[in-house]
């Protein structure tokens, strides 16, 4: 990274420069959905302070923990970890190895039940050494996945208190802060990490908050480290590939995006990440078929509403709209199924009902349970919510919040124009609406359509509103 940011705030730029001035200056290389999961209570929860951990003997902790695949790289470690553990279970450095191959099993999995396993693995590390910085940093893994950011932070720092220099505490503290909104924090700790140990996890997490921030162009080149760098374990550095290629999507470069995924894909991966946005690529480039048969190969391997919300949203393009409501359906039907497990989807499910204007009243509901956050995202969901919801001052303002960083996404600037041309502001909304449709004239296959729709209407409007009054 290598220019100082652009922001307003010059006391927000000063980190910023040193996370982006030494790239260029010694060629050093430097390296994050939308919503809340919280998983299946397999385990008792844990308490807040390790002083104070429900009691479970170590053999009841490994009898609940989920059976290791031994067909896959991870699920190998996973396996191997469990036998020394179950030797030597007074060890805790086996306790750690066992947790780590939960979090890694998470990471490419997405499941939920991964959450609660490792709580109690790192749960039993910490009985056994209260003061360990590998278990306390896994704590901080463990309550930002379940989305709990301010334990999260706690947690980090404890670990930063008994070793100031713990990578992986200063990276889950920088993502914990980047998704509270608090983007400062987050450079702070990511230059630390990076400072510490250049290597993908930092690059990538330094990358990904650049986009956030507007500066694609240093983003994409940090990215592109990351990828450079490797991982041991391939789906890391497969998520990086998939950010790198969903950056060039949203800015309209279809045929760099696909190339960035295209060996992913011709591996046979089924990583439902990429499934997702090769599908995106497949639609914006017209090939439905083939978008269509990316989102059915990922929905082979298991229910997962995105994928059905935008095979729905194809189905609708092709003027299928009957075929489009069952999917929509499974979407709703998937929500009452993850509350009763106690999976919480509802930024997702927010701009859902939104998008597709489904039970707006229950979205308002959902979307109020943060209308304070600074996290661009989410204020993005929120104005759209209260756009749907017919509550124009509201949605103004939140979709100012969402804006202030200049996050290049073209949906943040449809949503803009859509907000600012319903409460009037016909130059605000032209701007939004033609910047969207540079950005990607294909971002979304129903809301791109309607983006056109409105720049004619707008048009028309103008037309109206300069004609000789004695012609109307």
């Amino acid at each position: 990274m290598n220019e100082p940011s652009k922001l307003s705030d010059p006391r927000a730029a000063r980190p910023l420069v040193r996370l982006l001035f030494p790239a260029i200056c010694i060629l050093v290389a430097f390296s994050t959905a939308r919503f809340i999961q919280k998983p299946t209570q397999l385990f008792p929860p844990v308490a807040s302070t390790e002083s104070n951990f429900p009691i479970l003997t170590p053999t009841t902790i490994l009898d609940r923990l989920p059976v290791p695949d031994i067909n896959t790289n991870s699920g190998k470690i996973l396996a191997a970890s469990l036998l020394k553990t179950r030797t030597s279970p007074a060890e805790t450095k086996n306790w750690i190895q066992t947790g780590n191959a939960l979090a890694q099993l998470q990471r490419e999995s997405e499941a939920p039940r991964y959450f609660d396993a490792a709580e109690a693995v790192y749960t039993e590390a910490l009985r056994l050494s209260p003061n360990n910085v590998d278990a306390l940093a896994g704590m901080a893994w463990v309550t930002g996945g379940k989305h709990q950011f301010d334990k999260s932070i706690a947690w980090g720092n404890k670990a930063l208190a008994v070793d100031p220099q713990c990578i992986e505490a200063l990276g889950i503290i920088g993502d914990a802060a980047l998704e509270l909104g608090n983007y400062e924090f987050a450079l702070e700790n990511y230059q630390k990490m990076m400072d510490l140990r250049p290597d993908l996890s930092s690059w990538s997490r330094g990358a990904h908050l650049l986009w956030i921030l507007g500066e694609t162009n240093k983003a994409k080149t940090l990215m592109g480290k990351a990828i450079a760098a490797g991982a041991p374990f391939a789906e890391n550095t497969a998520w990086c590939r998939i950010r790198m290629a969903t950056m060039l999507f949203h800015e309209g470069a279809i045929p760099p995006a696909e190339d960035t995924i295209r060996p992913m894909l011709e591996s046979g991966s089924r990583n439902s990440h990429l499934l997702l946005l090769a599908a995106r690529i497949a639609s914006a480039k017209g090939d439905f078929p083939l978008a269509e048969k990316h989102y059915r190969t990922l929905l082979e391997s298991g229910p997962n509403q995105q994928a059905h919300a935008e095979l729905g949203d194809l189905m609708r393009a092709s003027g299928k709209t009957e075929d489009a409501e069952k999917h929509y359906q499974i979407v709703e039907s998937l929500h009452t199924t993850h509350l009763k497990d106690g999976v919480h989807d509802h930024g997702f499910m927010a701009k859902f009902l939104a998008d597709h204007e489904r039970n707006l009243v229950e979205a308002l509901r959902m979307v109020e349970e943060h209308k304070l956050t600074k996290n661009v995202q989410e204020a993005d969901t929120l104005a759209w919510v209260y756009y749907k919801n017919d509550m124009l001052p509201q949605a103004i303002e939140a979709i100012k919040r969402a804006l202030s960083r200049n996050t290049p996404d073209p949906e943040m600037h449809y949503h803009a124009g859509m907000i600012a041309s319903a409460y009037g502001d016909l130059n605000a909304a032209r701007k939004h609406l033609e910047r969207a449709l540079a950005m990607n004239p294909n971002f979304s296959a129903i809301q791109a359509p309607r983006a056109q729709k409105e720049l004619q209407q707008l048009d028309q409007r103008k037309s109206i509103t300069q004609a000789d009054p004695a012609e109307n």
